[in-house]
C-alpha cells in the first residue's frame, strides 16, 4: 500500500476531474492516473466510472472513508514516535485567519521555535468555517477561529473577547462636533456611543464580514450611516482614520499592533471600544479530542495561549491615547 497514492486518490475523489487534480498536485495527468491504476490493481476494484460522467463507484467510495482513517492513522503514529523518539520529525498545520496570523503567529513562533527544531508548521488561511471542514478532515490538527463553530469531537478553548472598536483623530470630532468635543471625548471614557457621532464620516469593512454583519444589525435600527470607505483590509482603515478621514470602525486585533501616532503630533489620535449593543465575538482555539494530541502540539496549545492570553488582557482596557 503507498501512502502517496491514497492521498493523490483523495484529491482526485474531492475534484472529481484528473485534470484539476493533477494541477493542484502539480504532478502530470499520466503519473496521477498511474497512482489511481496501482490502488486498482492492488486491491481488485475499479475507483471511478469513468463514462458517461467521472464519479466515484461504490468500491471508491470506500476507499475515501478508508483511506482518511489510513492516513490519519499513519500521522497520528507519526505524532506519537516524534514523542518518544528525540530526533524525531513532525509536521503540525496550524488554521488561522490571514489577519490574525500576520499579527499573533510571529509570537507564538517565536515562543515555540526555539524548543521544538524537528516541528514543521504548515499555515492555512480561511474563516471559521472553512478551518473546521479542514479540522474535520484530518488537514490540519488546530484552529484558531472566530465563533468557531462547535462540535461532539472537539476540544475548545477560549482565547479572547472582543468588541468593536472605533477611532478618530482630534482634528476630525473638533470639525464635525466644534461645540462639544470635549464634552463627547470625557462621555467616551468608557466607550464610545455610535449614535452620537453617527454625522461622521465613517470607515469600515465591507458587507460580508462577521464584524460587518454585527454593525449592520445595530445601525439598521437607526438613520442610515455615512461610509466614506468600505474596505476588506483593516489595516487601511487604521491608517485612513489616522490620517483623519473618518472614524474607523475595527476589530481591536488591527489596533493591537497599528496603534500608533498619526504623522502629526499635533493632531492626537484617539480609539475606543464601542458601548452600544453591538454583539462581541469570541476567538477559539479549536482541536479534536477523538485523535491523540502529542507533546508537540500541547506545546503550541500552551504557546498560543500565552501570547492570546496577553492579548486578552490589552483588549479589555480602554485604547484611549492622549497627547
Amino acid at each position: 500500500m503507498n501512502l502517496r497514492s491514497i492521498e493523490y486518490f483523495l484529491v482526485v475523489a474531492e475534484e472529481l476531474n484528473v485534470t484539476r487534480a493533477a494541477e493542484r498536485l502539480v504532478i502530470s495527468q499520466q503519473a496521477l492516473s498511474s497512482h489511481i491504476k496501482r490502488l486498482e490493481d492492488e486491491y481488485n476494484v475499479e475507483l471511478f466510472y469513468r463514462k458517461p460522467v467521472f464519479r466515484l463507484t461504490p468500491a471508491g467510495q470506500q476507499m475515501v472513508f478508508f483511506g482518511k482513517q489510513i492516513l490519519q492513522s499513519e500521522a497520528s503514529m507519526r505524532a506519537a514516535f516524534s514523542d518518544i523518539t528525540e530526533n524525531a520529525r513532525a509536521t503540525l498545520r496550524f488554521g488561522i485567519s490571514r489577519l490574525r496570523a500576520d499579527i499573533f503567529f510571529p509570537m507564538i513562533w517565536k515562543r515555540y521555535a526555539p524548543s521544538h527544531p524537528n516541528i514543521s508548521i504548515e499555515l492555512m488561511d480561511g474563516n471559521s468555517e472553512r478551518l473546521e471542514e479542514l479540522l474535520q478532515s484530518g488537514k490540519i490538527d488546530l484552529y484558531v477561529g472566530l465563533d468557531a463553530p462547535s462540535g461532539l469531537n472537539q476540544h475548545r478553548i477560549r482565547l479572547a473577547e472582543e468588541q468593536l472598536q472605533c477611532c478618530f483623530t482630534e482634528s476630525l470630532l473638533k470639525e464635525y462636533c466644534p461645540d462639544n468635543w470635549q464634552e463627547l471625548l470625557e462621555s467616551f471614557r468608557d466607550g464610545a456611543d455610535l449614535l452620537k457621532i453617527m454625522h461622521l464620516p465613517l470607515i469600515c469593512l465591507r458587507h460580508g464580514n462577521k464584524l460587518r454583519t454585527a454593525l449592520d444589525q445595530f445601525l439598521s435600527h437607526y438613520t442610515s450611516p455615512h461610509f466614506v470607505l468600505e474596505c476588506e483590509q483593516q489595516s487601511i482603515i487604521c491608517r485612513a482614520a489616522q490620517d483623519g478621514r473618518g472614524v474607523g470602525l475595527l476589530s481591536p486585533v488591527t489596533l493591537y499592533t497599528h496603534n500608533d501616532q498619526p504623522d502629526d503630533p499635533k493632531d492626537p489620535f484617539y480609539t475606543f471600544p464601542v458601548k452600544n449593543n453591538i454583539q462581541p465575538y469570541v476567538t477559539w482555539l479549536v482541536y479534536r479530542s477523538d485523535v491523540p494530541s502529542p507533546r508537540f502540539l500541547q506545546d503550541f496549545i500552551r504557546d498560543t495561549q500565552s501570547v492570546f492570553r496577553t492579548y486578552a488582557r490589552t483588549v479589555t482596557q480602554n485604547y484611549s491615547v492622549s497627547p
